[in-house]
C-alpha cells in the first residue's frame, strides 16, 4: 500500500509496506539545466552538486574486515542540458535533470519548501527509472557563502539532502541526519552524512554490488553506464511521448528490513501502473525551531 501523506518516521517507527527503491546500474548520470539560477551560477551549482553526490557514493559500509567497503553506486555529471521539465519519457530519450525555479514554484507549500525530488520507479520491483530535482529559488534565499547568513539556506546542505532522495532514500526520523525532513536557516550540518544516512545508503547499495530488492525480481546491476533509461537527450521530450505515471506527494517515508533509523525509501507495490512517480520535499522551518 502507498505511504500515507502524513506519515512521520522516527527512530522507532518505520513504514513497513512496499519495496526499497534503487538504481539497477552501478552508476547513474544527472544533468544541471544550463540556465541555473540568479542565486546560484551554473559552475557553482555543478561543483556543489558533484561534492554532494560524492558524500553518498564515497560512503564506507561495515564489512567486518572483509572485502570492499564502499557503496556500489557512482553518480556522473553528464553536462548541461536545455530541458528543465520534470518528466519521464517511456518511449525516447531522458535526462535526470536538476533545475532551479527562479520564476515560479510550480508546487504547493512554496513558502516552506526548499527543494523537491521526483523519482519515477517500477512499483513491483522498486527499480528507479528517472529522478528529477527542483530547487526553490523563487521565494527562498539559497546561499553559497560561508558562514551561512542566519536568514539563508545553505545550498550544499540542500544538495546533499536531495542527492539522497535521488538515490532512492526517504526521510529519516533522526533529527541529526542529512535525510531529516526539516532544515533551519543558517545551519550547515546536513552537508555531512551521519551514521543513520550511511546505514541507509549501505542497505540499498551494498559493497558487493547486490541490491536490496525483492528476491528473484531484479538482478545486480551491470558495469557502469550512466546513460538514462531509454537513452540520453538534452532536449525535452514531446508532451505526448512523456509519461509521468501516478504522482504521490509525501514528505516522509520509512523503511522495511533496514536498521530502525536508516532512511531508505519504499515503493508502494501496485499492479495498476508500470511506473509511479514519488515526490519528496525538504521543508524550511523558522530559525527559532531546532532540528
Amino acid at each position: 500500500m502507498p505511504v500515507v501523506a502524513d506519515f512521520q518516521p522516527s527512530p522507532t517507527k518505520c513504514w513497513t509496506e512496499g519495496v526499497p527503491l534503487f538504481w539497477r546500474n552501478s552508476c547513474v548520470g544527472y544533468n544541471v539545466q544550463k540556465n541555473a539560477s540568479r542565486q546560484v551560477a551554473f559552475d557553482d551549482a555543478a561543483n556543489t552538486l558533484s561534492r554532494a553526490f560524492t558524500k553518498w557514493t564515497g560512503a564506507s559500509c561495515p564489512t567486518e574486515g572483509t572485502g570492499r567497503s564502499r557503496v556500489s553506486i557512482d553518480v556522473r555529471d553528464l553536462g548541461p542540458v536545455e530541458c528543465g521539465e520534470v518528466k519521464y519519457n517511456q518511449s525516447g530519450g531522458n535526462q535526470n535533470v536538476i533545475v532551479f525555479r527562479d520564476g515560479k514554484w510550480p508546487h504547493e507549500a512554496s513558502n516552506n519548501t526548499l527543494a523537491l525530488t521526483t523519482v519515477t520507479f517500477n512499483p513491483e520491483t522498486g527499480e528507479i527509472y528517472d529522478a528529477d530535482m527542483e530547487v526553490n529559488t523563487f521565494d527562498q534565499r539559497v546561499t553559497l557563502t560561508d558562514p551561512v547568513p542566519s536568514d539563508g539556506y545553505d545550498f550544499a546542505s540542500i544538495a546533499t539532502h536531495e542527492a539522497g532522495h535521488f538515490l532512492g532514500l526517504a526521510h529519516s526520523g533522526d533529527n541529526r541526519a542529512t535525510m531529516f525532513a526539516n532544515y533551519t536557516p543558517g545551519a550547515t550540518a546536513m552537508r555531512n552524512l551521519t551514521a543513520d544516512d550511511v546505514a541507509g545508503v549501505c542497505s540499498v547499495y551494498r559493497p558487493d554490488g547486490a541490491r536490496a530488492v525483492l528476491e528473484g525480481k531484479v538482478t545486480p546491476g551491470p558495469q557502469c553506464d550512466p546513460t538514462p533509461r531509454r537513452g540520453f537527450t538534452t532536449e525535452c521530450a514531446d508532451a505526448d511521448a512523456a509519461k509521468k505515471g501516478c504522482s504521490i506527494s509525501s514528505s516522509s517515508h520509512g523503511a522495511s528490513g533496514a536498521p530502525p533509523t536508516a532512511g531508505w525509501a519504499l515503493a508502494a507495490a501496485s499492479l495498476a501502473f508500470v511506473v509511479r512517480a514519488r515526490r519528496r520535499r525538504l521543508r524550511a522551518v523558522p530559525a527559532r525551531r531546532v532540528c
